[in-house]
């Protein structure tokens, strides 16, 4: 399979809406498991509704190249294709424009949140919290409505809408994690202590029973509906993608395991600052390598929503 600069263009940038999806979701999931910790809801706080900010910006540009690509790869009239108005009104009028409208207003509400809560005194931060949440829905909401998703019931789409929002919720998690393990410190008097970061490992390391178990079922219910038999999984190309994907989702799990039963443990205080310092770079470099396993899932993602199909649907 040769593709053309503009498919290339139209993953790379769909990729890229994909990772600002995650920095989203997972960016308000870590504002909800962060904000018991009274140490970390002035210096924690700021840095994650920065961190969802840039992927609100990221988002927003991404899906306009998305957009725009799509247009000049369906008018097959090179760059200037992509400034043709009657495939722009075809094309926003189709599933496409509409998905279009759902991630534009998804990514502009969680920017105005997340602005407005950086900014917010008291009362105003819970108008900015309640924009951050309708982006998050509308962002989940938007892949209910594009590719494979349209050829299912009503029920179906929800289960996709539901997954988006779960995996989104665990891949978008990793850097502020890993960025935290960065900051902690016992002897810390503001920001991030080693017993803030353990408690949000700790609280983490719970939800991910129940993540895990969402996504795991969320998608084999998905799998289900698209394949009309368990060979597809083997003799189609989508399948095989699908098989990748689920690998790749269960190392993850197996380096989840590792932090909640070996890793995180040794978060204990008292520490010596060798010891101190030694766990938390054996944590940061393990939440690293989820990170970059994530960034392949995504990546996979990208394929099976682009490039290949189930034959079920062709």
């Amino acid at each position: 399979m040769v593709l053309t600069e503009f498919e290339i263009l139209a993953l790379l940038s769909k990729w890229l809406m994909y990772l600002s999806v995650a920095t989203v979701i997972g960016g308000a999931f870590m504002l909800v498991l962060t904000h018991s910790l009274a140490r970390t809801q002035a210096s924690e706080m700021t840095h994650l509704y920065r961190y969802i900010g840039c992927g609100a910006v990221l988002g927003l540009l991404a899906v306009t190249i998305n957009f725009f690509v799509q247009v000049g790869s369906f008018a097959e009239d090179g760059i200037g294709g992509m400034l043709d108005q009657q495939m722009q009104l075809f094309m926003w009028q189709s599933p496409v424009g509409e998905s279009l409208a759902w991630r534009v207003a998804g990514f502009s509400l969680a920017l105005f949140g997340s602005s407005g809560a950086l900014l917010a005194r008291q009362g105003v931060s819970k108008l900015a919290n309640a924009l951050l949440a309708m982006g998050v829905i509308a962002l989940g909401t938007s892949f209910s409505l594009i590719g494979h998703s349209t050829e299912l019931n009503f029920w179906a789409q929800g289960l996709v809408v539901l997954h988006i929002l779960v995996i989104g919720s665990w891949l978008g998690s990793f850097y502020p994690l890993w960025r935290m393990c960065s900051s902690a410190s016992t002897s810390s008097s503001s920001g991030v202590g080693l017993s803030d970061l353990k408690a949000v490992m700790d609280k983490f390391g719970q939800l991910g029973v129940m993540i895990v178990s969402l996504v795991l079922a969320t998608g084999a219910a998905l799998v289900w509906m698209l394949f009309d038999s368990p060979m597809e999984l083997i003799d189609s190309d989508y399948g095989r993608a699908i098989l990748l994907k689920l690998s790749l989702i269960v190392l993850i799990l197996l380096i989840a395991a590792l932090h909640k039963f070996i890793l995180v443990p040794k978060l204990e205080s008292p520490l010596s600052v060798e010891a101190e310092h030694s766990a938390r770079i054996k944590l940061k470099r393990s939440i690293a390598i989820e990170a970059m396993i994530g960034a392949l899932i995504l990546a996979v993602t990208v394929m099976l929503s682009s490039v290949l199909g189930p034959v079920s649907l062709s």
